[in-house]
Formats: C-alpha cells, structure tokens, sequence
C-alpha cells in the first residue's frame, strides 16, 4: 500500500536568529519491504541549498544553513512510500544465543559489521541497574534472539505505562526504566540496553505509524508523531523488527526512516542557532494511505 507522510516542525523565537546550521534525518529509506516513491522538502526561510548525503548507516541525511535574520523556522518534508504485505509473520528457529554470538564474531557482511556496533553501550544507551534479574527470567523462556526479543517486547508493553507527559528527548533510559514509563523513544532504548546485557546485537529503528487505521482496526500509540522501535540481528536471518510500545511486529502500517545505534543518530532535526533567545517547537505528523481516506491529526506542541 502506498502511504504519504507529512512531516512538519516549526520553531519559534522570542528574539531574532542570526543564522542557523540544520540536519535532517527525515526522508524514508528504502528496504526489503519499503520504496521511497518521492521525498520534498520545504523550509521557511528558505535556505541557499539543502545538501543530501547518506551516513555510515546508509540513512538519507540532510543539510542547510539559514543566513538571513529569522525569528521563526518551519521545516516540512513530504514523502510518499510504497510498503509490501508482509506474509504471516513467523519468528525463525535459530541457534541458541551463545551459538548466535559466536558465529557473529566471523560475520563480516555490511550487516554483521553494524550488529557488532549495537553490541556496545552508546550515547543513550548504558549498562542499566536492576535488570539482570530480568534478562535471567527472559533467558529461561526463550535462549534465542528472537524468542528473548519478542518476550521483552510483550514484557515491556505489559510492565511500562505509555505517558508522553513523562520524558522530553533528553531524560535517561535509567530514569524511564525506574519510572517504567514514558514513550515509544523510551521504550526502545530501555529495550536496547537489555538486549545488549543479555549479548544480542540490536539497533534504534525511527519512522512512522499510520496516523488512523481504517474503520474497525485499533489506533497504534505513537501515531500522532515520529516513532521508534528495535531491530536484533540473528546472524542466520538478518535484523528483525519488535515494537514494544505496541507488542507488533511492524508491518505494511510502519515506514522506516533511519535506524543506528540510539536516538542520537538519527534524531529528525537538529542543529545550531545563533540568538533567538528561548523557543517554542511544534511537531505535527499525518500518515495517510493515498488509495483511501486521507487521515489527519492536530498540531501538538
């Protein structure tokens, strides 16, 4: 089916901004089960030129400067993608996880290399107190990748409340697993640090979620912005998807923007502004089937 994303972020200052440096992680990969159809981007004021680039990661990456004086920003950017129906999903037999690790170590293919990256702690991502209890229990119910996965992802929808009230995009992943709340960005990095105690390679996955499903289908939380998931790698099946703040294994409802080690790499937007003083930032995104209704959601500040 084919989906459009919209996008949208705008940044207002209580002062004048002189000028600004920007990246954009923002435009959908292609995968296996996805094809970026199009992508437009769209900033106010409008930048001399946006420069593309792909990351270490192979994410699409973007790049301007604002040189005139500003005291607002907005950046849009529009996509249209094509996502493939998955067939009855079926979690793969596999070694157990020490047979798993082992043949890792000699797995040199593109794949093999990054998974050996997401065995190590990162930027939001660190070796978290009071959980080797829990990757113990998880071991005795499954000692594979994918079986371990996908009972910390039914554990971790099942322990944590949902609060985007909770966490901002700098609150640690110790604070969230305490609290055992927060939202989608929160999850999969308390998920991260555990797969990666227990020695499962497993990487930060960004994208989107259906903004509204069609009628008599349940609204997916997460929908009403950016989302964020987790991928493991299994040396004999390549990487898998959990989404714990649902319990689903993303399907044809997910697009994939970027996915790295944490947060850090492929955060939507950041940047560098000279001025302005404080600011207020707004995120709106709409995901729509474009061979159906066409589905929005409210501006959320």
């Amino acid at each position: 089916m084919k989906l459009q994303i919209r996008h949208k972020t705008r940044y207002e200052y209580a002062g004048r901004v002189s000028h600004s440096v920007n990246q954009l992680c923002v435009i959908p990969r292609n995968t296996p089960f996805q094809q970026c159809l199009n992508n437009t981007l769209r900033v106010s004021p409008t930048p001399e030129k946006i420069y593309t680039w792909k990351d270490s990661f192979g994410n699409s990456q973007a790049h301007f400067g604002i040189e005139e004086s500003h005291d607002q920003c907005v950046v849009e950017s529009v996509s249209l993608v094509e996502t493939l129906a998955l067939e009855a999903v079926v979690l793969p037999a596999e070694d157990n996880l020490s047979q798993s690790l082992q043949s890792l170590k000699s797995d040199l293919s593109e794949d093999g290399l990054l998974a050996h990256k997401c065995l190590l702690p990162s930027q939001h991502v660190n070796q978290l107190h009071g959980t080797a209890e829990l990757v113990k229990r998880l071991k005795k119910q499954s000692d594979s990748v994918a079986g371990f996965s996908n009972s910390l992802m039914t554990w971790i929808f099942n322990e944590f409340d949902y609060d985007p009230n909770f966490s901002t995009v700098v609150t640690t992943t110790q604070k969230a697993w305490d609290a055992k709340r927060g939202v989608c960005q929160d999850f999969a990095h308390v998920a991260l640090a555990i797969l990666r105690e227990a020695g499962i390679p497993a990487r930060y996955v960004s994208g989107y979620l259906e903004t509204l499903p069609p009628p008599g289908q349940k609204k997916l939380q997460g929908s009403d912005a950016s989302h964020a998931w987790f991928s493991v790698y299994c040396p004999k099946h390549g990487w898998i998807d959990f989404d714990p703040t649902n319990n689903k294994r993303p399907d044809q409802q997910y697009v994939t923007t970027a996915w790295g080690r944490d947060y850090a790499d492929v955060a939507p937007l950041k940047g560098v502004v000279y001025g302005g003083g404080s600011q207020i930032v707004s995120v709106s995104v709409d995901v729509s089937r474009v061979d159906g209704a066409i589905y929005m959601v409210s501006e959320a500040k």
